[in-house]
């Protein structure tokens, strides 16, 4: 709980008087690479915002509309945020959609100020994004694709596990959902990340899309520069069978990338 605890050491920093809010992904996204908080990391959050008066956002765009096994990633810790930002699955690519979801005591606190929640633009309240999303969200629900989700997790985390946990360069395996990330590393025992200049989450990328698999590579994940990961989330109709034949192109991926990690890239 360091990590959460630090948000009150920074809020007494700047002062609570300069602090308006706090952002963050509920489960985190590409940068980190599905790390999951420990039980009672929101719920301090939560704490510390409403002590100081600090707005608390939660950024869905990623982790909403049932990618991590529930409508929002947020329902896992009971977490009520201020405010919700959703986008991606919000029209499953469809449309570029994207959508704010206020609690209603601060809109009503804006109209009681200024009178005027002025949240338009130009290209927004676009009818066809609205219909596109409505259109996905009827879809989800009809077809229980949340639910589905859901229990895919238990799937790709037993075989992500299976193919994937003897391996001496993964350091870990982590995520829930459809959304999974895999942290590799030189050394298993003391974590030590590859050198970046050997790009490996970057070649692992190009080696399992030339085998026909699409991962998301990522990098920077130990410290903000070394560090390989890559997140692992497919589509909720992918079939129990087709998680095990993605999973073992990844599996011949990092086989033939862990060969040429000594080297650097060329």
């Amino acid at each position: 709980l360091a990590c959460a605890n630090a948000l009150e050491a920074e809020i007494q920093t700047q002062g609570a008087e300069n602090v308006s809010a706090f952002l963050a992904e509920p489960v985190s996204g590409a940068t980190l690479g599905a790390v999951v908080p420990p039980d009672g990391y929101w719920a301090r959050i939560r704490e510390i915002c409403d002590r100081y008066g600090v707005l608390l956002i939660a950024d869905e765009v990623m982790t909403g509309m049932g990618r991590t096994g529930k409508w929002f990633a947020v329902e896992h810790w009971d977490l009520t945020p201020d405010i919700l930002t959703i986008g991606k699955g919000a029209a499953s690519g469809y449309f570029p959609l994207s959508i704010v979801v206020v609690k209603g005591e601060h809109v009503d606190l804006i109209a009681r100020g200024s009178g005027d929640f002025n949240h338009g633009g130009t290209y927004s309240h676009h009818a066809v994004g609205a219909a596109a999303g409505l259109a996905t969200l009827n879809y989800l629900r009809a077809n229980q694709l949340v639910e589905r989700s859901a229990a895919l997790g238990q799937v790709i985390h037993r075989a992500l596990n299976q193919h994937l946990g003897n391996l001496t360069c993964v350091g870990d395996i982590r995520g829930m959902g459809t959304m999974w990330g895999i942290e590799f590393v030189q050394d298993q025992a003391t974590r030590q990340p590859f050198e970046p200049i050997l790009h490996f989450s970057q070649k692992l990328g190009n080696a399992a899309f030339a085998r026909g698999l699409i991962l998301y590579p990522g990098s920077g994940c130990a410290d903000g520069y070394a560090g390989d990961h890559i997140m692992f989330a497919p589509p909720f109709v992918i079939t129990e069978s087709q998680i095990e034949s993605s999973i073992e192109i990844l599996l011949q991926s990092i086989i033939a990338v862990q060969k040429q990690a000594p080297n650097p890239l060329r």
